[in-house]
């Protein structure tokens, strides 16, 4: 039957009725399983005892409880007895003797009251492994056990019954042993051990084996046990030597106690079997056993008396090896000693003369020592042998009979031997040989013959920066293997072999024990090695030297804090940036970027959020500086978010910079659209980045037409102001200087000389006045009188001589000269010639240039710059590099060959002028070489969000550094803008569904050099559709797009083009005009004024200076009472200007004078003022 009760299948069962109905009682049997699930059906019990199912509830009928458990149970809605617990019956019949198990129960009902009695058969599954009491047994078994020995072994024990239980066991493979299956009397099997082969202990000891037992059951269940069976020792091998017979050899006077040679036998059983015992046998001789002594215990045979070759020439003995087993077993061997005879008789050596000490620069086959050998033995055991040590470098050479000589046969070397014990050793030829030895000390005197030797070659000494002046570095110690004063060394820094260097500025060597010491602070960035020579000379004669090569290389301080480069802000100020409320999550906020000067390891920057607004809504990249959205803004995020970032090094301790970003968010069109879920079509604001950069141009190009116009006007208005004229010229050259008689009148370009010479006009000579300037020349002309000097008048000329003496120092033009030198340039190139000039003569004017070393700090010049003694031309030595060093300060001397000499010295500043010779480098985005960067912003971003930032650094000067950016190559032009100067991409509208997802931006950062040099970096750009956008798309299905060139940027356009064109034309226009120039005047002659009407003439510290010499003889000045007397007639009309200045060597254009001006009237014939 199959029926369904509370969800469980009914259980096929045999039910097994026999119905006995009385008044009182009725039994029922039936039969199940043991372990049935909960709630299996038994059987109808209602249907089977004629009961009514319906009557069930209200006759209350029950099933008993059997031992406090309760198995089975009835359903009173249908009457079927079903199982309430889980029978185990291994718990229920625990006897294994029984071969039935039933529960036997009753049901009562009432109204009226019947019980019944119910039996129900528990019925055996294989639900039980074998399993035995130890897992593991332990056998002793004797190897002398014999063949077919039984061995007793625990059996499995199965708490099922019947077929259920063990039914067979197994033994794993085994050559020796077996096992043979009993039955006992209660049908229990069991196994018993049979020992099929004999056992040997010494092949195998232990034998391990598996004893499986296996239950008869469906499927079978099975179980295991470990036999450890353990072989014990008998006594079965007797001991064994490594050979039968021995034939042994001993020394005549061997020592007692030596040793002969040492048994070894061996017993291949264990313990007390295997050990063994030495004794002589019956057939060795009691001489022997006097002469030798057996150690028992471990075999060895020694020297018991003192052994005579005379006596015995030979031993014979048989030892025995015993066991100790219960029955000893034993081995035997036989031994032949035979005495070997020795020479009694010791050769005698005697040193006739022997040289010491010696130079160690001896010639070779020099004799130094004479020795004599004898031996008191005849036959071979009289003949004799000298010989010395094979590593020495002297030889015997054999002179007589039995005299031999001592010479040098290799070069000596006092630094690698300083001494030789020499060992003269004798030998005769007996057997065994007897010999003698004596050794002699031979000294050697040293020669100044080796360099000094630094311990290495190379030299890296690691310096920490900042390190105080005069620290001390290193030991640079050098080894001389020489002695006394040829050991002396001192130490020198070899100026000569470094280039562009100066090492004695930086470094000091202590020249007596080579302490190497640092003259200043090292700075890591600035000078981050050196490198140059050591010199170490011994005070030998000649002395001798040696260098090494040193590398000092700057270790890096954590001294240098990170910077921030991006984003970049003012000293102190916010970072402003503004993202719309719509921005997805992960979306690109900001990107930090600092740089550190310091090393690599401690340049290593992280980041982290000092202060944060929220931190549920911003994440940081601690390695790439990189700002991101943790998810999207929600009503309740204010609107202004601060984020405080602070930028770690990796130094110890660490360094940090912060900047502080406020970041201000926007409600865009899309995010109030979908906000308010309204039908508002998305709009833009119409005066966009674009309007405002052509508004912007149009403004500024309009200003500059209005400044143009303006400027125009004012030049044009203003009217040129007449030229005044040319100042009088003089003759400021010391060397020579003109003067003319102009018909016996002083004429000279220059009223200084009038007041050292005086004209006598009537005798026609000149007379000196006052001492003249030392190598001066003067040339005296006379010429008619007339109005002036002319280039056809007739002269007398004369020549005055003075001789130079050296009382003028050089001078240079300039007190500071600037030169530019291009950096890159050539070595060798011409940079400036600084000349100076001398107003002596001959020697004293001849000058020899020299750069000054003494005034110039870290800095050898001589090294970088070289000059011509005898031009002054300025050379450059090297290539010069803007980004290593550029600049340099330092003096030039000019000294004049005079006795005594002298000088005078001008400072030089050399400028290194940036070319553009590093392109840029871009370090954000950071990308692999060649690499493409990634990035993902959603397809909502607003208009003006930030895409991405690039910035690139430049390490040429500033102005080659100033970086630019422009597109390269972009999939849209009208979707994304570049800053030119900042490098920021932002959209310039809402993406639409017409726009690709994918967007390739190439962005090129150009330097501002000439030519200019770039760099590149491609970045593609992945657009993710959001939550949002989307819905927003699905709601309105209104594509997001506007058309940028619109009515009013082309209005722009059209009126920047157009004023544009108005500031050309002006520019034009003005050029034109300012070009035609009306032509120069022609000047007068600068060294007379031919206007009649007007003269100038100077009173000169009381002495009249004119630049026309005509007004010499018209004018007497009075220069000691400051007054100007009249000579002759004044034409009439005219008018002097006369002028008092200081006396000096001449009229200059800074000389302060007090004019005044002489007017002629017509009445008047003389004046004075």
């Amino acid at each position: 039957m199959a029926r369904q009760y509370f969800g469980r299948g009914y259980v096929s069962v045999c039910i097994f009725l026999s119905t006995t109905i009385y008044l009182v009682s009725t039994v029922s049997h039936y039969s199940v399983p043991e372990e049935m699930e909960e709630g299996s059906i038994v059987a109808n019990l209602a249907t089977d005892l004629g009961l009514d199912v319906k009557s069930l509830n209200r006759r209350k009928m029950r099933i008993d409880v059997v031992g406090n458990k309760k198995y089975l149970d009835i359903n009173k809605e249908t009457g079927e007895l079903f199982i309430f617990e889980r029978i185990d019956r291994e718990l229920l019949c625990s006897l294994k003797t029984a071969t039935s198990c039933f529960l036997k129960i009753d049901a009562t009902i009432e109204n009226p009251i019947r019980m019944f009695n119910i039996e129900v058969e528990i019925t055996d599954i294989n639900d039980n492994a074998p399993h035995f009491r130890r897992g593991t047994m332990h056998l002793d078994i004797s190897e002398s056990s014999p063949v077919g020995e039984r061995f007793s072994l625990n059996n499995a024990a199965d708490p099922d019954v019947g077929t259920n239980s063990v039914k067979d066991y197994h033994l794993s493979a085994s050559e020796h042993f077996s096992i043979e299956i009993q039955t006992g009397r209660d049908g229990t099997k069991f196994a018993d051990l049979i020992l099929k082969k004999a056992l040997d202990r010494e092949k195998q000891d232990i034998h391990n084996l598996i004893l499986t037992a296996v239950d008869g059951g469906v499927p079978t269940r099975t179980g295991t046990a470990s036999i450890i069976v353990r072989v014990l020792d008998v006594n079965d091998n007797a001991p064994s030597f490594d050979k039968d017979t021995f034939i042994l050899d001993v020394m005549e006077n061997s020592p007692i106690g030596s040793l002969v040679v040492k048994l070894n036998a061996t017993d291949l059983d264990e313990s007390s079997n295997s050990a063994v015992v030495y004794s002589y046998s019956l057939y060795t001789s009691e001489r022997t056993q006097q002469v030798f002594n057996l150690n028992p215990e471990n075999g060895e045979i020694r020297v018991k008396e003192m052994i005579n070759y005379e006596d015995f020439k030979l031993y014979e003995m048989e030892v025995i090896a015993s066991d100790k087993g219960p029955i000893s077993l034993s081995g035997q061997c036989k031994l032949s000693i035979q005495v070997t005879d020795m020479n009694d008789n010791h050769p005698e050596i005697s040193i006739k003369s022997f040289h010491s000490p010696i130079k160690e620069n001896i010639e070779l086959d020099t004799v130094i020592a004479v020795v004599s050998v004898s031996d008191k033995d005849s036959g071979d055991n009289g003949v004799v042998d000298l010989h010395i040590p094979d590593n020495m470098p002297f030889k015997l050479r054999e002179s007589s009979d039995n005299y031999y000589e001592l010479v040098v046969s290799e070069p000596l070397d006092r630094e690698k031997v300083p001494e030789y014990d020499i060992t003269f050793t004798v030998t005769d030829r007996g057997s065994p040989p007897l010999s003698d030895n004596e050794t002699m000390t031979l000294e050697l005197l040293d020669v100044n013959d080796n360099v000094p030797q630094f311990p290495q070659s190379f030299y890296t000494i690691r310096v920490m920066e900042n390190n105080a002046p005069g620290a001390l570095l290193s030991s640079l110690t050098a080894f001389d293997p020489d002695l006394h004063e040829n050991q002396y060394l001192v130490y020198f820094i070899l100026e000569r072999e470094i280039v562009n260097t100066s090492m004695s500025m930086l470094f000091s060597i202590n020249p007596e024990n080579g302490n190497l010491y640092a003259l200043k602070t090292f700075d890591y960035e600035i000078e981050n090695e050196f490198l140059f020579h050591i010199e170490a000379r011994d005070s030998g004669s000649p002395p001798l030297s040696s260098n090494v090569t040193v590398r000092i290389i700057i270790v890096d301080q954590n001294d240098n804090a990170p910077v921030i480069v991006s984003p970049w802000r003012a000293q102190g100020s916010v970072v402003e940036e503004t993202i719309p409320r719509s921005t997805d999550k992960g979306s690109l906020v900001a990107k930090v970027i600092a740089l550190d000067t310091d090393s690599v390891h401690n340049s290593r920057i992280t980041y982290q959020f000092l202060q944060v607004t929220d931190a549920t809504l911003f994440s940081l990249d601690q390695y790439n500086g990189e700002i991101r959205t943790m998810r999207m803004f929600s009503f309740r995020d204010p609107r202004h978010q601060r984020l405080v970032v602070v930028a770690k090094d990796n130094g110890d301790p660490t360094l940090s910079a912060t900047v502080t970003i406020k970041l201000s968010t926007l409600e865009t069109a899309v995010n109030k659209a979908f906000s308010d879920m309204t039908e508002v079509p998305l709009e833009y604001d119409i005066f966009s980045d674009l309007n405002l950069y052509l508004v912007i141009g149009l403004g500024s190009v309009s200003f500059l037409l209005l400044i143009t116009i303006l400027v125009t006007i004012v030049i044009k208005c203003q009217e040129p102001k007449p030229s005044k004229a040319a100042p009088p010229c003089r003759n400021s050259v010391l060397s020579e200087r003109n003067s003319t008689l102009a018909d016996s009148t002083l004429v000279s370009n220059d009223a200084y000389w009038y007041s050292m010479f005086l004209a006598e006009t009537r005798k026609g000579k000149m007379v000196v006045r006052q001492p003249v300037p030392k190598g001066s020349r003067y040339i005296v002309s006379s010429i008619p009188r007339g109005t002036g000097l002319t280039d056809t008048s007739d002269s007398a000329a004369s020549t005055l001589q003075l001789l130079d003496v050296n009382d003028n120092v050089p001078q240079f033009p300039q007190s500071f000269y600037t030169i530019r030198v291009m950096e890159n340039n050539a070595p060798g190139a011409l940079l400036s010639s600084l000349t100076a000039f001398d107003p002596d003569l001959h020697e004293n004017q001849y000058l020899v240039y020299f750069i000054l070393e003494r005034e110039i700090v870290n800095t050898s010049m001589s090294m970088l710059f070289s000059i011509n003694p005898e031009n002054g031309n300025l050379y450059a030595l090297k290539t010069f590099d803007y980004e290593i060093e550029n600049e340099f300060l330092f003096h030039i001397e000019a000294r004049d060959s005079g006795s005594p000499p002298l000088s005078s010295n001008v400072t030089v500043h050399i400028i290194i002028v940036d070319q553009n010779d590093n392109a840029p480098v871009i370090v954000s985005p950071w990308r692999a070489q060649g690499s493409v960067v990634e990035e993902t912003i959603p397809r909502s971003t607003d208009k003006g969000s930030l895409v991405a930032k690039v910035i690139a650094l430049d390490t040429d000067s500033v102005h080659n550094s100033r970086i630019t950016y422009q597109f390269l190559q972009v999939t849209d032009a009208t979707l994304f803008s570049l800053d030119q100067y900042n490098g920021e991409i932002r959209t310039m509208r809402m993406f639409s569904y017409r726009d690709p997802r994918h967007q390739r931006l190439v962005v090129v950062a150009k330097d501002n050099g000439d030519p200019a040099l770039s760099a590149t970096v491609t970045i593609k750009l992945s657009t993710l559709e959001t939550a949002v956008n989307k819905a927003f798309s699905d709601m309105t299905e209104v594509p997001l797009e506007y058309d940028i060139f619109s009515d009013l940027n082309l209005y722009l356009v059209i009126g920047l083009g157009s004023v544009s064109f108005l500031l050309l034309i002006t520019i034009l226009v003005t050029i034109v005009i300012k070009c035609q120039k009306p032509k120069p005047s022609k000047a007068a002659p600068p060294c007379r004024n031919s206007v009649l009407s007007e003269r100038n003439s100077t009173l000169a510290d009381s002495t009249l200076v004119s630049n026309d010499a005509y007004w010499y003889s018209m004018f007497l000045a009075e220069t000691r009472k400051g007054k100007m007397v009249v000579r002759q007639p004044v034409p009439k009309g005219s008018r002097y200007i006369v002028s008092s200045i200081p006396r000096g060597t001449g009229l200059t254009d800074t000389s302060d004078s007090a004019a005044s001006t002489l007017q002629a009237s017509s009445s008047s014939s003389s004046s004075s003022t």
